[in-house]
């Protein structure tokens, strides 16, 4: 079971820390923290949205792949970086609850292959931009890219979501 994972000694560390304990002792510094987080993943998800239903074709059809998503992989961007300094205050100031729970593992799992997906189609989109703006000729995976990602963001929010439903007990040593 979870409570015997290895991360469990270092999160009961982590807990005792001064950072942790100033995160977990000023009143405003989680609900902020939250607030920001909220609005961050709004960013993220709403321009990865916006990006995938043009490559499915939905929505977006006057703009070519390339400016759209040179228009929006910067906030993407710049969202996860808010989303990390905003989630490692949130795990500084609860990481037993964090790190226990197996929804935190798979959110950020999850996390990293979209990170990874994120980067190889842009990284593509940039060397390719005529490819991925010829209708006809898009490349076969963008269908695929568009769904996987889609349905990995939103694992990542409802996971990201029942991490403070869950807390599992400890068990003696």
């Amino acid at each position: 079971m979870l409570h015997a994972f290895a991360a469990w000694p270092f999160a009961s560390w982590l807990a005792t820390t001064a950072l942790s304990k100033l995160f977990q002792d000023v009143l405003w510094i989680i609900p902020v923290s939250q607030c920001i987080h909220i609005v961050g993943i709004s960013i993220l998800f709403g321009s990865a949205l916006a990006i995938n239903l043009r490559l499915l074709g939905l929505w977006f059809l006057d703009r070519y792949i390339s400016e759209l998503a040179r228009s929006l992989l910067p906030w993407m961007w710049g969202s996860l970086f808010v989303l990390v300094l905003t989630g490692f205050v949130q795990t500084t100031a609860e990481p037993v609850r964090e790190f226990q729970s197996p929804f935190f593992w798979t959110k950020m799992t999850l996390l990293a292959i979209v990170v990874l997906l994120t980067a190889a189609f842009s990284g593509s989109v940039s060397a390719n931009a005529e490819r991925w703006d010829a209708a006809v000729t898009r490349p076969a995976g963008a269908r695929t890219f568009a769904i996987l990602s889609s349905v990995l963001w939103v694992g990542i929010i409802v996971f990201g979501r029942l991490i403070a439903y869950t807390w599992i007990l400890p068990q003696p040593q």
